[in-house]
């Protein structure tokens, strides 16, 4: 009887601890972290609330992410896939662990939910009014925005003012003793610099005293105005944009 009542309890001890599929515990701060990680470097292609766009797959049904804990499987991920930031520390990966697993519950938690959130709750004037003073450099309500309030539904509408499709970068690299060299830039960290030319030819240089770099990113104004976008400039300027019908 002794020996049944043991058994019993290393059965009942053994079903309270975790298993090898226990979900990761999200660290709110870390996620907030990865948060800010993910806004630089994957919104582009996986949109603004990781379920994908045209450009890149969802990741709250990705089975790395679903497979992953603390970056278990997200790190060497990272590392395999083409077009992918290679170069993150272990803590980034651990913090963009964090986000796409709050990604995963809130999802999961708002999977009926049966319309999008009400992101049209802006002043167009005070928009149209933001527009005349920051945008219209570059762009035009009767030009390239025509009729884009009908093309995109208000919510897509605003990850695309805060993110617009990615644009090729062009760059120019002038080195001691040679010629300038122009064309779309590959990749450019601390330490190194590559382009792709007219012709398709890859160069490559290390970033050393004597090498000059020029890019001309043509969406370098909306990376500074996410730094000074209020709530209020976004939700204004989406309710302007919405009247371009």
């Amino acid at each position: 009887m002794r020996a049944l009542c043991l058994l019993f309890a290393i059965s009942a001890s053994l079903c309270a601890q975790p298993g090898p599929r226990a979900r990761q515990p999200i660290d709110p701060a870390a996620a907030a972290r990865g948060k800010k990680t993910y806004l630089q470097y994957c919104i582009n292609c996986h949109g603004s609330l990781a379920q994908g766009t045209e450009q890149g797959p969802d990741l709250v049904r990705s089975v790395v992410v679903l497979r992953d804990k603390l970056g278990s499987a997200l790190g060497p991920a990272l590392q395999k896939l083409p077009n992918h930031k290679t170069d993150l520390t272990q803590a980034q990966i651990v913090d963009l662990s964090h986000f796409l697993r709050d990604r995963v519950e809130y999802t999961a938690m708002n999977r009926h939910a049966s319309r999008p959130p009400n992101v049209l709750t802006g002043n167009a004037a005070a928009g149209k009014e933001y527009f005349s003073a920051k945008c219209n450099e570059c762009h035009s309500p009767t030009g390239d925005l025509a009729g884009i309030a009908g093309k995109f539904q208000p919510d897509e509408l605003q990850q695309r003012l805060l993110f617009p499709r990615r644009k090729p970068i062009a760059v120019t690299v002038r080195a001691l003793g040679a010629p300038p060299v122009s064309g779309t830039l590959e990749r450019i960290d601390d330490f190194t610099v590559s382009l792709r030319d007219a012709g398709g030819e890859f160069h490559s240089w290390k970033r050393v005293a004597g090498v000059e770099v020029e890019i001309k990113d043509p969406l370098s104004r909306h990376h500074e105005l996410l730094d000074e976008f209020t709530d209020a400039d976004i939700h204004n300027l989406v309710a302007y944009l919405e009247t371009l019908k």
